[in-house]
C-alpha cells in the first residue's frame, strides 16, 4: 500500500459539482484507504495499493462516473509531493502568493518568454512535471503566466494550487 496524493482539475466550477464527503466514499468505494480531502477543489491524500498510474485510471472511472463527466487527476506519490514542496526555490513574502502548477512543467519556456515580454514582478521556475508560479497578490488572474496557463492548451491538463494548502498534505514523516 502505498500514499498517494490526487488533484481533481475543474470541479466545482462551471456545473460540476463533487461534494468531498461524497468523493471520499467513491474513492473508498474504488479500494483506496485513509483518504483525506482540503478544501473543496479536489485535493486528495490516500492509500492505494497500485501504482500512480493504476490509481490515475481507477479514480477517474469512479469519479466520472458516480458524478456524471470527464473526470481528469494529476496524481503524485507523497513523497514527490513532499520534494516539491520542499524545493520551493524563491524567497517568500507577504507580497506574493506561491503557486503550484501541477503538470505545468511543459508551460515553463513560454511561461518564462510571456514574463521577458511583458515584465512584472512575477516568477517561474520548472521541476520536472510541475512549475513553480510566483505572482503578487492581487494579480492571479492578470498576469502573463496566468493568462498562458488559461490557454486551452494548459487549462485541459494542468491545476494550480497555493503552496500553503500543499504543505497541509505533505504526510507527517514516521
Amino acid at each position: 500500500m502505498s500514499t498517494y496524493v490526487m488533484f481533481l482539475r475543474g470541479i466545482n466550477v462551471g456545473g460540476i459539482r463533487v461534494p468531498m464527503p461524497e468523493l471520499r466514499k467513491v474513492l473508498a468505494d474504488a479500494g483506496c484507504r485513509d483518504v483525506t480531502t482540503w478544501l473543496a477543489t479536489g485535493n486528495v491524500r490516500l492509500d492505494f495499493d497500485g501504482s500512480a498510474e493504476e490509481l490515475k485510471q481507477v479514480a477517474e472511472r469512479a469519479i466520472g462516473d458516480a458524478f456524471d463527466y470527464e473526470a481528469y487527476v494529476l496524481v503524485r506519490d507523497a513523497e514527490s509531493l513532499r520534494e516539491l514542496v520542499e524545493s520551493w526555490p524563491f524567497t517568500p513574502d507577504e507580497a506574493h502568493h506561491r503557486y503550484i502548477v501541477l503538470g505545468g512543467g511543459s508551460a515553463f519556456e513560454s511561461a518564462q518568454a510571456a514574463i521577458d515580454a511583458a515584465p512584472t514582478d512575477e516568477h517561474v521556475a520548472a521541476f520536472g512535471e510541475d512549475l513553480y508560479w510566483r505572482c503578487l497578490k492581487g494579480s492571479t488572474t492578470s498576469t502573463p503566466v496566468a493568462k498562458l496557463l488559461a490557454k486551452r492548451e494548459y487549462k485541459a491538463t494542468t491545476t494550480t494550487r497555493n503552496l500553503n494548502t500543499l504543505e497541509k498534505m505533505v504526510p507527517d514523516q514516521a
